[in-house]
C-alpha cells in the first residue's frame, strides 16, 4: 500500500496498491506427546502436587506456564544435545548471544562468559559448527534457548555459500558493473521508500527527509522485508513504481529495512530481486529509476546491495544520500550569489576598463586621422592590385603564347607539310629503289640470256659435236641404252643422219670428279649469288630443243 509522507503530500493519481495474505503460524508445544507416551511418574506427581490435574485446574499464570514449559523441556529432552546449523546474529563480548539455522527453523543459543572463555575460536557469520548444551526456557524473555557449553567448527554453512555463489554467478553476467549504475538525482522532487510501515526504518528515513529537506516528498510502499513471498512483494513493488514513474511524479527508490539476522534478511538475497534491475538475456539495465539501498546494519551486506546504483549503511544515511541537505543548498546558494555578484563585478570593471581604453585609441579622439590611415592603405592596396593584375596578364600572355606555339606545331598545316615532307622522302626513296631494282633484274636477265646462249644446242653442233637420239627420242647417252638394229638419228648443224645400231660395246665409266670450288668462295654464298642471277619463275624441267622426227 503506498502512503505519502511528508508536509503537504499531493494527492496520488495513480497509486501503487499491493495486497499481502495473512499468515498465522499456531504451532503449541505439547509436552505429553513429546516422546509418544505418559510422562514419568516422579515429574507427573510434582506437577500436579503443585498444580493440579487439568479438571481441577483452569487457569495458569504467566509464570506458572513458563515453569511448566521449563520443567517438561528439561524432563524430557536429554542433557547434552547436540545441535548443528549456522551462526547467525552473534552478539559479543561478555556472554555470547546467537542463534543456530538452517532452511527450516531457527535455534536460539546462549554461551556464558565463563563458559565462551573455553571456546578455541570465534564462529563467524554463516559458518556452520555444532554446538553441545542444554535445552532451557528463559523466563524473562518467554524464549526456549539452547545454553552452549561447547562449540565444534564444519565450514562454511548452506545460506552463506548460497550467497557466495549467488554473488559469483551476478559478477560474471554483469549485475555489478559500476559503469551499468545510474546516477542519483542532485534535488529529488518525491522519493519512493519500499519498506513495512511498522519497522522502524521508514520513521529514520521520514525524520531525516524531514530535517534535512521538507520540500522532498516521500512515498511510502508498504512491502514485507522477511518472510515466505517477501522477495516478490520487494521486486513487484519496484517494478510498479518504476513503471508508473511519470503519474507518480517520482525521481527515485529507496529500499531499505531495519537490522535483523541473515535469515530475516535472506528476501534481499533473492534472484528474483536482482532480476527486477537487469535483463540476463539482454544483459541490460530494466529500471529507469536510480535505487539506493539500505537493508540492515552496516556490517550487513545484500545482494540488493549490490545491485542496486548506490548502497547505504543504514536508512538514516540512505536518506541522505538521496535527500539534500536544507543548510548545504542554502549555502550552495549563497556561494552561487557570491560567485553571481563577483562575476558581475568583473565584468563591469572590465568593460569600464575597455571603454576607457577606447576612449583614449585615436580613431575616437582623431577620426579624420583613421580616415586618413585607410585612404592609404587604400591606395597601396590598389597599387599592389594593379602591379598583381599586370604581372598575371603577362603570365597569362606568356603563356597563352607557348600555347599558340604547340597549338601551331601541332595543327593541320604543319601536320600536313611534315607529311609531305615525308611523302617526298619516300617518293624519291621508292624512285631509287625501282631503279635500282630494274637494273639488278636486267642484268640477271642479260646473265640468263648469256648462261642461254652457253648451253644452246644448236651452239654445241656449230662448233663440231653432234647429238644422237634414241628410237624413243631421247639423248643418247650410253651404249648400253641401245641393242643391235635400233634405228639412231644422229643431229648435226646442217641436218639429220639415220642409221642402224649394228654392235655396241659400253666402256669403262670414267672416274667421278668432284667440282671444284673457288677458293674463298663459301657455297652459301655462291647459291645466294645464283639465286639472285636466276629468274624468280622456275624453267620447265626437260625443254624439247630438238625435233624427235628422224
Amino acid at each position: 500500500m503506498v502512503r505519502p509522507a511528508g508536509p503537504a503530500a499531493p494527492q496520488d493519481t495513480n497509486p501503487v496498491r499491493v495486497r499481502y495474505p495473512s499468515r498465522v503460524d499456531s504451532d503449541l508445544f505439547d509436552p505429553g506427546s513429546a516422546r509418544g507416551g505418559e510422562p514419568p511418574a516422579g515429574p507427573a506427581r510434582r506437577e500436579r502436587a503443585r498444580y493440579g490435574s487439568a479438571a481441577e485446574v483452569r487457569e495458569l499464570s504467566v509464570d506458572q506456564a513458563c515453569e511448566l514449559i521449563k520443567r517438561a523441556l528439561e524432563d524430557r529432552i536429554p542433557a547434552p544435545i547436540r545441535v548443528r546449523g549456522e551462526v547467525s546474529g552473534l552478539r559479543m563480548p561478555g556472554h555470547w548471544y546467537f542463534t543456530l539455522k538452517d532452511e527450516g527453523a531457527v535455534l536460539s543459543c546462549v554461551a556464558w562468559r565463563t563458559s565462551a572463555a573455553r571456546f578455541e575460536f570465534v564462529p563467524e557469520e554463516g559458518e556452520e559448527i555444532v554446538a553441545t548444551g542444554t535445552v532451557g526456557h528463559y523466563a524473562p524473555q518467554g524464549r526456549t534457548q539452547l545454553y552452549v557449553s561447547a562449540v565444534r567448527r564444519i565450514g562454511a554453512g548452506g545460506l552463506a555459500a548460497r550467497f557466495q555463489a549467488m554473488c559469483n554467478e551476478l559478477r560474471q553476467l554483469g549485475y555489478f558493473d559500476e559503469g551499468r549504475k545510474a546516477p542519483l538525482p542532485s534535488v529529488p522532487r518525491r522519493i519512493a521508500v519500499i519498506t513495512s510501515v511498522h519497522g522502524a526504518a521508514m520513521h529514520d528515513v521520514v525524520d531525516t527527509a524531514r530535517r534535512r529537506w521538507p520540500a522532498v516528498d516521500l512515498l511510502v510502499v508498504d512491502a514485507r522485508v522477511q518472510g515466505d513471498g517477501a522477495a516478490e512483494e520487494i521486486a513487484r513493488a519496484i517494478r510498479l513504481v518504476d513503471l508508473h514513474r511519470r503519474a507518480l511524479g517520482v525521481d527515485a527508490i529507496l529500499v531499505t529495512r531495519g537490522g535483523g539476522s541473515a535469515e530475516d534478511l535472506w528476501a534481499f538475497n533473492e534472484r528474483v530481486v536482482a532480476d527486477v534491475f537487469w535483463d540476463p538475456g539482454l544483459r541490460r539495465r530494466r529500471l529507469h529509476l536510480p535505487v539506493v539501498a539500505a537493508i540492515g546494519h552496516e556490517s550487513d551486506t545484500t545482494v540488493i546491495e549490490l545491485v542496486a546504483d548506490r548502497r547505504a549503511a543504514t536508512p538514516t544515511q540512505a536518506a541522505v544520500l538521496l535527500v539534500p541537505s536544507r543548510t548545504d543548498l542554502h549555502r550552495q546558494v549563497d556561494h552561487l550569489a557570491d560567485r553571481l555578484r563577483s562575476a558581475l563585478r568583473r565584468r563591469i570593471e572590465q568593460s569600464r576598463a575597455k571603454l576607457d581604453l577606447l576612449a583614449r585609441h585615436d580613431a575616437v579622439r582623431r577620426p579624420g586621422r583613421n580616415v586618413e590611415r585607410q585612404g592609404e592603405r587604400l591606395a597601396h592596396a590598389l597599387r599592389a592590385l594593379a602591379r598583381a593584375v599586370h604581372g598575371a596578364l603577362a603570365a597569362k600572355r606568356l603563356r597563352m603564347a607557348g600555347v599558340a606555339a604547340r597549338l601551331e606545331r601541332a595543327g593541320p598545316i604543319a601536320a600536313s607539310a611534315r607529311a609531305r615532307e615525308r611523302l617526298t622522302g619516300l617518293a624519291a626513296q621508292l624512285g631509287r629503289g625501282a631503279a635500282t631494282a630494274l637494273a639488278r633484274r636486267r642484268e640477271h636477265l642479260f646473265g640468263l640470256e648469256r648462261h642461254l646462249h652457253a648451253v644452246d644446242p644448236e651452239a654445241v653442233l656449230r662448233r663440231g659435236y653432234s647429238i644422237t637420239l634414241a628410237p624413243d627420242g631421247r639423248v643418247l647417252r650410253s651404249a648400253r641404252a641401245v641393242a643391235a638394229g635400233d634405228r639412231l638419228v644422229t643431229r648435226v648443224p646442217d641436218g639429220a643422219v639415220a642409221s642402224i645400231v649394228e654392235d655396241s660395246t659400253a666402256a669403262s665409266p670414267p672416274p667421278a670428279t668432284r667440282p671444284m670450288r673457288a677458293a674463298g668462295r663459301p657455297q652459301a654464298k655462291r647459291s645466294r649469288e645464283r639465286a639472285d642471277r636466276e629468274p624468280p619463275d622456275s624453267e620447265p624441267p626437260e625443254m624439247e630443243l630438238f625435233d624427235r622426227s628422224p
